[in-house]
C-alpha cells in the first residue's frame, strides 16, 4: 500500500498525478503510454472481455481516453486516468480510472493478460484507495463488476469495497450485445 511519502503530487481535492507502490507506478496517463496500453490491454479481446466497451479497435481510441482523462486535462476535469506502469520494465500494463461526481466516485481498472494473477490490480487499487480514504473529500466509491469475474470481485474486496447488491443484467457488453449480471460494490466513509 502506498504511504504518504509515496503520493507524489496533490492539488486541493484533485487526486495525485502519480503513486508509487512496491512494484508499480501509477502515472496520469500520457500520449506516449498509448502504444503499450493498446498492445497489451485496451486492444486485447481477452483482456477486455468484462468491459462493456469491449476492446479498442485502434490505438487512436486509447489515445482519445488519455487525451480526455489523462495528464493534460488533470486540473480541468473530474475524470482521471492513471496508466499502471510496471516499475521493473517501465512498461504501461493497464489503466485505473476514477470518475468523480460531487462527493462520490466510480472506479474501473484493468491489466494486460500477461500481468494477471500477480496481485498488481490490488496493489494499484490500494494506492488509489489510500488517497481516497486519507486525503480526499470523497464519501463514496462505487463500481459494478461482472458477477462471473471472480478475480475482479476479489480485488474490489481486497481494496476495501463491500459487495452491495446483485444486479441482474446490469452490464451491457456492447461488442457482443449480451447482458451480464453484476455485483454492485461500495465503499462509504464512516468517519
Amino acid at each position: 500500500m502506498a504511504t504518504e511519502s509515496e503520493v507524489m503530487v496533490r492539488e486541493g481535492n484533485l487526486p495525485p498525478t502519480a503513486f508509487q507502490t512496491g512494484r508499480l507506478w501509477l502515472h496520469a496517463a500520457r500520449a506516449d503510454h498509448a502504444p503499450g496500453l493498446f498492445a497489451d490491454y485496451t486492444g486485447d479481446l481477452e483482456a477486455s472481455r468484462f468491459l462493456p466497451r469491449g476492446p479498442h479497435r485502434s490505438q487512436a481510441q486509447t489515445l482519445a481516453v488519455i487525451d480526455a482523462w489523462g495528464a493534460d486535462r488533470w486540473t480541468s476535469n473530474d475524470r482521471f486516468a492513471w496508466s499502471i506502469i510496471d516499475r521493473e520494465s517501465d512498461r504501461p500494463i493497464g489503466l485505473f480510472l476514477l470518475l468523480m461526481q460531487g462527493d462520490g466516485a466510480e472506479i474501473h481498472y484493468g491489466l494486460g493478460r500477461g500481468f494477471w494473477g500477480q496481485g498488481l490490480a490490488t496493489e494499484a487499487g490500494k494506492a488509489v484507495m489510500f488517497w481516497v480514504t486519507g486525503q480526499s473529500h470523497l464519501s463514496t466509491i462505487r463500481t459494478t463488476c461482472a458477477a462471473t469475474h471472480g478475480a475482479s470481485c476479489r480485488v474490489l474486496e481486497k481494496i476495501g469495497l463491500v459487495r452491495d447488491a446483485f444486479l441482474p443484467g446490469a452490464l451491457l457488453m456492447k461488442p457482443r450485445g449480451e447482458r451480464l449480471d453484476g455485483w454492485s460494490y461500495l465503499w462509504r466513509r464512516t468517519d
